[in-house]
This record gives C-alpha cells, structure tokens and sequence, in this order.
C-alpha cells in the first residue's frame, strides 16, 4: 500500500456524458498517508476506452490498465497483476466519481474530482492536536524491553509538580503506528495524552515495533507479541517516581482494545482498562460485518452484498486453517470457482469485479496473500469473549454508533455479554451517537472522510472517560 498504488475503478455515466471528463483526479487515503492519483481515460481509434494512472508522489506516469470496460453505468478499469479492485459511481452532475478502492476482500472510499493542473491539495487543520509550550511535563525516551530486549521509542507526559500520578498507558489500533497513532493528519493519542495530563494524570505513548524509535520486526509478529510489548511497559512505568503503580491501566483503540484485556487478564498491575471501538465478537464475524458496511458506504446494492458475503466467511474460514500458503490458494480457488458458478454474474462483477472464470487467480492470489501474515493468522481466529471474561479489573467500553470498521452495536453486546459472563463486576458500556471509528462526529461515515474532518476526538468521549475514572480511581 506504500509502495503501490494498485487500483482496479469503476466509473459510472462516463459513455452517457455528452461531454466526458477524461482527467480526474483525487486522494486515497491508506496507510495512514494520502496520496493523490490522477486517471487518465482515452479512446483509442476503433473508439474502444483505455486509461491510464499518474501518481505524483512515486513519481509514477502513464501505467496502463490492463483492461477498460464500461458495462451499464459502470466503466471498468484493471491493472490485473496488481490484484486490486476500485468501484464507484459519478455523481449526478458529473463533477465527481464517488469511487472505492478494493484489494483482498476489502474497500477503501476514494472521491475523485475533474483533474485541475497544479492544483493545491487543502490540509485540513486539526485544531485539537497539542503544541508545545505544554503546560505539563513532556519527555520522550528511549528503554529496553527486559523480556523481549526490544527498544521501545515512547513519550511520557505528566503534572508539573512531585505528586505520584494514575497512569494510562495507549495501545493503538491495527498497522503499525506511531506513538501518536497518526491516521490522515490526526494524532489521536497526542490529544488523549494532553487532555488527560492537563487533568492530572501521567499518560505513556509508544511507537510500535519498527516504527519511530523502537525497534523489531512488525511484519513478524502478532497481537500476542504485541500484548507482551504492553506488559513491558507497565513494568518500566511502575518503577518511575512520577507513577501511582496502583493506578495503571490501559487505553486501547481498535486492536489496542483487542490487546488491554489480554494484558489485563492476566497482570496484577493493572487497575483498569478502557475500550475504544475494540472488538466484542469473532473476528471473522467481525469483519464480515466490517465488510458489508463497507459496501453499502459505497452504494453497492444489498442484494449484491448479500451474495457476497457468505463468500468472503468461507474463504476466510479456508484460508486460515490452511496449513501452507498453497493449499490456502487451492482451497480459496475452488471456493471460488463453486461460488462464481452459481452466483448472478451481475452481483459478482460488483463485488469481486470478475467478468470470467479465467480471472478467479487474479482475485484469489491477493485475497490469500493478505490473509496468510502471522498477523493475519492470528487476527482473524481470535475470539474476544473468553478473554474478556477472565478480565476481573473495571472496565469501561465506548464505541461511536456510525463506526464501520468495528460496528457498534454487535460489538459492544459482545463485550457486554462476555463481561457479564466473567469476573469484572464493575463495567459500563456506552455508544455515541453520530461517531465514527474514531470517534468524530461524522456525516458521510465512511473512511475515508476521517482526514476531511477538523475534530480529532469529540470532547465529550474525553470527558466521559474523565469522568468514569474519576469514579473508579477513588
């Protein structure tokens, strides 16, 4: 996704326009980053379409497409050894392409406007992120894990004053992330760090496994390994004079929120644990539903999606008991093959993007590569709710009720069911209206408006979590 912008897009009323615009530009956001493309379409002498892709920032011009087909109100374009498909529709008035990105069963919102020479992307300001002169105490770090003899590259922040303090200590989300677990220009645990200091408490931020300043091979590991990088925080933390060691807890968003309770179940150093849009049910379940959101964030029908689906459980469901990558791909192509076989050759150019049976390699090859990681592996057979019945410390979970990554309500059931269930008898749960994965105040709620948006975190998330540990840390 750094290296490559790999791009398969379909274009609607391009044939119907009297006019077509045959330059468009936009920015996917991925990775974190936001990266312009500009599509190139052409007609060829037989009037046959082609198209072509800019990509300024790899100083990348003119890749073809191995294939350009418009079908209905659907203009296709493929640049098939790339293995990734894009879909999306121009709007009414012909002055945007509301698109998608897709590789490996997923989609990413992509908006895309007629191409405009030197034009200046807008930075959306993001008021909310911290600048220094703090009124607080704010050093970064460098120690090494004892067990893990891993380097760890971290920011603490604290009161200005000799008191011992509660501690918080973040945990971000999937993807290897920064310290302040950039995403599009936010810099989530940067704000959460300088509210909470600013309310007394110290709070300790760490780059991930290689990245910044700390050291490992993030490639290489899992969210075991990553619960294990949380426990030798808390060890080097506890021993600090600015640190109440009987006031530590954990704040994890996303995967983090996959991570506290692991930690938690297990660490008598931990005090509590708080949950942001952290997964409550199987992982599979999880992003199956992720998915469907995801589709109908870019208006691909339900009818579609609900073909769709029970393809994508079992091809997650084959290739992570696969024991080796090419029985993953021999098991995925004939679950394919069957599905395509039987499924409306219409939803299936929808959803998967395939026009024959001699391009299920194509779909399939990408599919399995991002599901065959150790990560991945990991990830996806994780299920939540015996860990979180074994957590015995308070808990508190919030999810913003627009999330599509992690959706709310099924979620937060999850963790509520599973709490119940074990042994923390003081939880509470709590769902935002009109927030997102990130918890803005979102209107389109799709991913990729998180960078269009100004607000970081909206101030009453923040505060209600000031709030119930103010309550618990009595």
């Amino acid at each position: 996704m750094k290296k490559y912008v790999i791009l398969f897009l379909c274009i609607a009323s391009f044939a119907a326009a009297q006019t077509p615009i045959k330059k468009w530009s936009g920015l996917l956001n991925g990775g974190g980053q936001r990266i312009e493309i500009i599509l190139n379409l052409q007609q060829d002498s037989t009037n046959s379409l082609k198209s072509f892709w800019d990509i300024p920032i790899q100083k990348t011009k003119g890749l073809p497409s191995t294939k350009t087909e418009w079908d209905g109100d659907l203009l296709t374009i493929e640049i098939k050894q790339l293995g990734v498909t894009f879909t999306g529709r121009v709007t009414p008035d012909g002055q945007k392409m509301e698109a998608a990105w897709g590789q490996a069963g997923s989609r990413f919102p992509l908006m895309l406007e007629p191409y405009v020479e030197g034009k200046i992307w807008p930075v959306i300001v993001k008021p909310q992120t911290p600048k220094a002169p703090f009124p607080y105490i704010s050093e970064d770090f460098v120690y090494q894990g004892v067990k893990t003899k891993l380097k760890y590259g971290a920011t603490l922040t604290y009161p200005k004053d000799t008191l011992r303090h509660p501690l918080l200590i973040l945990i971000s989300g999937s993807g290897a992330q920064d310290r302040d677990e950039t995403l599009f220009d936010h810099k989530p645990f940067a704000v959460i760090a300088d509210y909470f200091t600013k309310n007394g408490f110290a709070v300790m931020r760490v780059d991930d496994r290689s990245i910044g300043k700390s050291n490992g091979i993030y490639a290489a590991s899992t969210s075991a390994d990553f619960a294990l990088d949380v426990e030798e925080h808390l060890n080097y933390a506890k021993k600090l004079p600015q640190i109440d060691s009987t006031k530590m807890g954990l704040v994890g968003h996303s995967e983090g929120g996959l991570i506290a309770p692991m930690v938690a179940a297990r660490n008598a150093s931990v005090s509590f644990i708080v949950l942001m849009a952290a997964p409550g049910v199987d992982i599979t379940e999880l992003m199956a539903a992720q998915t469907e959101l995801v589709l109908k964030s870019i208006r691909i029908s339900n009818e579609a999606i609900q073909a769709y689906l029970p393809l994508y459980r079992q091809l997650m469901l084959e290739i992570k008991e696969a024991p080796s990558k090419y029985e993953a791909i021999e098991k995925a192509t004939i679950v394919v093959q069957n599905w395509y076989a039987n499924t409306d050759k219409a939803l299936v150019k929808l959803t998967t993007n395939l026009s024959s049976e001699s391009e299920i390699k194509t779909f399939v090859l990408p599919f399995v590569d991002a599901l065959s990681s150790k990560w991945s592996k990991y990830f996806v057979s994780y299920r939540p709710a015996p860990v979180l019945e074994k957590v015995a410390v308070p808990v508190l979970a919030m999810n913003g009720a627009n999330d599509i990554q992690v959706p709310a309500e099924m979620n937060l059931n999850g963790i509520k069911e599973a709490l119940k269930a074990g042994k923390s008898k003081n939880f509470t749960i709590r769902g935002f209206a009109g927030l997102n994965h990130l918890f803005q105040k979102c209107k389109i709620c799709n991913v990729g408006e998180y960078g269009h948006l100004e607000t970081t975190i909206e101030p009453e998330v923040l505060d209600f979590m000031k709030e119930w540990l103010e309550k618990v840390l009595k």
